[in-house]
């Protein structure tokens, strides 16, 4: 009897035995565990950074763009691309922005932009002409037929009839020019000046701002209808200096800009850029090449 107990005591251990040997591997987890689990090791929605398929797939990052870059115009060619007419008065030895510097772009027709920039850098076809242009009245005017751009013409009346309420009797001596008439005006001035003096006075025939039809040459009655520096001691060209840019203009040659406009000071001449951005020059007190960024 004692030996059939042996025997069944040691079968009975060898079986506990063995059922530990399947235990050795960890028991898996629970379904629902497992869920919890990846769950849990998820992340909340905004916690990681998003990135649009597109810009996945273009390569973008938050990384700044590269600016664009500025288009050309249709309208501006080389200057090379020009062929001179053969009558074009001596241009002198001086290239600085005082004297006659070489252009960087010609401009072949109006395209209607208001800030468009005609200087020492940048001229016009020799048959360039603005659009929409009004005749002014003589009456308004010191010469016959002044033609200006609709627009500007506009605001100089507005301009004109709020100085005439205030006591200024204004008049136009000077709106749009032709190149052939430019021409002859600079001619006049090389033969009468020095080159020096008349390259600060009077425009290149083709590079004069005169050609946009946006700019004005005003005069008054207190100055004998004539052109002098010491307008802008008398009311009426204070006045004007004051409010022009209520109208959309800017005095255009000013006193500390000769060295970038070319031009020496003139007190005169106005420049029709529209309200806003007329505004911010004339506060800042900067010339239309520094609001552009251009020569």
């Amino acid at each position: 009897m004692k030996k059939i107990l042996a025997l069944v005591l040691a079968l009975t251990l060898a079986l506990a035995f063995a059922a530990c040997g399947v235990m050795d591997e960890p028991a898996p987890e629970p379904e629902e565990n497992q869920e919890a689990t990846v769950e849990e090791q998820s992340e909340e929605p905004g916690d990681e950074e998003v990135i649009d398929s597109e810009d996945e797939a273009e390569g973008n990052t938050d990384e700044e763009e590269p600016a664009e870059e500025e288009q050309v115009k249709e309208n501006l060619v080389d200057p090379s691309e020009i062929t001179p007419r053969g009558d074009e008065p001596p241009a002198g030895d001086d290239k600085s922005i005082k004297g006659i510097p070489d252009l960087i772009d010609v401009l072949t027709y109006d395209d209607g932009d208001l800030l468009v920039l005609v200087n020492k850098y940048h001229g016009v076809v020799s048959d360039y002409e603005p659009e929409d242009m009004i005749t002014m009245d003589n009456s308004l005017t010191t010469w016959e037929n002044i033609k200006l751009k609709k627009e500007a013409y506009d605001a100089y009346m507005e301009m004109y009839e709020d100085a005439k309420k205030e006591g200024y009797d204004l008049k136009v001596c000077s709106g749009y020019r032709s190149y052939d008439g430019q021409q002859q005006l600079f001619t006049n001035a090389i033969n009468s000046y020095s080159p020096e003096f008349a390259h600060m006075y009077s425009a290149y025939p083709g590079r004069s701002e005169h050609h946009t039809g946006l700019a004005i040459d005003i005069t008054s009655a207190s100055m004998g209808w004539g052109l002098r520096q010491d307008f802008a001691d008398y009311p009426d060209g204070q006045w004007l200096d004051e409010h022009c840019q209520d109208y959309g203009f800017i005095l255009r040659y000013t006193k500390d800009g000769e060295e970038i406009t070319g031009y020496m000071y003139e007190p005169w001449h106005f420049r029709y850029v529209g309200k806003e951005v007329a505004e911010e020059i004339m506060e800042k007190g900067i010339t239309l090449e520094e609001y552009l960024g251009k020569e």
